[in-house]
């Protein structure tokens, strides 16, 4: 997926007009932002498809550049906080509706890695 068409999909969720320009100046620093935020989660959902991780977050520098995040986040938490965020200006009610739903699919998808431990005081 695109920037351009993840911002689509976006729009449509806050029941913007698809020809609107209202936001345009401002999703792709705002997408860069939510990318950062879920690089993290991204990569764990990596590790548990048996995937490498990614080692540098990547950087969106215009709107025909790819989205190179697993589908999860493309499909469902990267549209909640770009929404939550393009928000900000406009309706605070809607900022706490989709931060909400962001939270909790960020939540969802978090997944954690077991690691060995080291008995360091030697109880066995």
């Amino acid at each position: 997926m695109t920037a351009e068409e993840m911002y689509e999909n976006v729009k449509a969720l806050m029941f913007e007009r698809l020809n609107s320009v209202d936001f345009d100046e401002n999703y792709i620093p705002w997408l860069n932002i939510v990318l950062s935020e879920n690089f993290d989660i991204n990569n764990s959902i990596r590790t548990e498809k048996g995937l490498s991780p990614l080692y540098k977050r990547p950087v969106i520098r215009n709107e025909a550049d790819r989205l190179n995040y697993e589908e999860e986040m493309i499909n469902e938490i990267l549209p909640l906080g770009l929404a939550k965020y393009l928000w900000i200006d406009d309706d605070h009610e809607n900022v706490n509706i989709f931060d909400a739903l962001y939270q909790n699919a960020q939540q969802r998808y978090m997944k954690f890695a077991e690691v060995p431990m080291k008995d360091v005081y030697g109880w066995g």
